[in-house]
């Protein structure tokens, strides 16, 4: 019997007790065939208990299918653990400390809104663990308004890490502007950090293509790792899928941290 099947039935037995519907003795109490035996006698009564208990029976199901989630993805990431990934970090945009015992990389797009929603969400989880994240961000742009975004925050970050950090939070807060105008829009962003244009420009013309050939070699790395679309990220070796909740990506963390200290 499906886990809904079950539930209406459980709520049609309630029910039906409730409002003085003759019991079913077909079957001994409680007995599955009882249930629906009382179901086929009375089929108006499921939308009695719907209409009565709708909301109840929604978060019933919404539990219990992130709880199947949950267990679904830490079976995954303890499969993970167990595939050591190998990715370059070295000349890649970085935050937190650099011994940090757990590594979030992530893969993404400025112009991803899930990616957007993700970035929000690793902020929150870096000053959850603070000491214990080191961030690392690589870029899949899916278009070259995106690719143009990039640029501008390789650039930023080259210039000065810390206004460059201050751009890629309002490069993703305005996402709809990069995408309409991408190198005004990032030019208007690199003035209100406090980023000195000229100089901006200068870098961003001078290392165009190491940056390109940036980009470029993190998405053959991203491909070569079976990441299809934005935004992935590696827990340590853990494979995150998509704009998970805190409470989920806190999961991947403490689970890498576990890893990390042997447990």
């Amino acid at each position: 019997m499906s886990f809904i099947r079950h539930i209406c039935l459980m709520l049609a037995l309630t029910c039906a007790s409730l409002s003085g519907v003759p019991a079913v003795h077909a079957a001994p109490s409680g007995d599955a065939a009882q249930l629906e035996a009382l179901l086929k006698a009375h089929p108006e009564i499921v939308l009695d208990v719907l209409r009565a208990h709708g909301a109840e029976l929604l978060e019933i199901v919404q539990q219990a299918a992130d709880s199947r989630r949950s267990t679904s993805l830490k079976k995954q990431w303890e499969e993970d653990m167990q595939k050591p990934k190998k990715v370059k970090l070295t000349d890649r945009p970085a935050g937190g400390s650099a011994d940090a015992p757990v590594t979030i990389v992530a893969y993404s797009d400025f112009l991803c809104s899930y990616c957007h929603k993700a970035a929000f969400t690793v902020g929150n989880l870096m000053k959850q663990y603070s000491g214990k994240i080191r961030f690392v961000f690589k870029q899949v742009p899916k278009s070259e308004a995106g690719r143009i975004a990039g640029m501008w925050f390789l650039s930023a970050y080259k210039l000065d890490k810390a206004k460059g950090w201050k751009m890629y939070a309002l490069a993703f807060d305005r996402q709809k502007e990069v995408e309409a105008a991408p190198d005004k829009t990032m030019r208007a962003i690199a003035k209100e950090v406090g980023l000195d244009l000229e100089k901006l420009e200068t870098v961003m013309k001078a290392q165009a293509k190491q940056f390109g050939a940036m980009m470029d070699a993190d998405i053959e790395e991203a491909d070569a790792l079976g990441f299809v679309g934005t935004p992935y990220f590696l827990v340590n070796d853990l494979v995150v899928r998509g704009a998970l909740s805190l409470e989920d990506f806190s999961t991947a963390v403490d689970m890498a941290l576990a890893k990390k200290a042997g447990k």
